[in-house]
């Protein structure tokens, strides 16, 4: 018989990774495996397979743990610069060097265009900094 995982506090980290897996389905979870490399992989299937059964409150209890974590970092900024290093971990560099140059435009724009383009919040903090 399946053990059931019941304990939230004796999870691993690797288990919770697992559980996360399992749990957001085979498309997304495919989606994630393929950044991964083979050692990542083996370790992470490892922990899936010896699971067993988990509680609806234990993944319950998961996902409210990172949607708290998530929310404490405080948000998040998007810019131009956290746009092309977030498409720089992910796509060839020529690739992220063709969006970006899509994305910023003609080069002969005013300054105040371009800064037309940034968050109202982003240029607040560097001004008040």
């Amino acid at each position: 018989m399946a053990r059931i995982k019941d304990d939230y506090r004796g999870l691993t980290g690797m288990q919770k990774a697992g559980i996360f897996m399992l749990a957001v389905g085979n498309a997304h979870s495919a989606q994630l495996f393929e950044k991964m490399d083979d050692e990542e992989i083996r370790d992470l299937s490892g922990a899936m397979s010896s699971l067993g059964t988990i509680n609806a409150g234990i993944i319950e209890r998961l996902f409210v743990e990172f949607a708290d974590q998530l929310s404490s970092a405080g948000g998040l900024v998007g810019s131009v610069g956290s746009t092309e290093r977030l498409l720089m971990s992910a796509l060839p560099e020529d690739r992220v060097s063709q969006i970006m140059e899509e994305m910023r435009g003609p080069a002969g724009r005013t300054m105040w265009d371009k800064l037309g383009n940034v968050n109202e919040a982003v240029l607040a903090n560097y001004l008040k900094n």
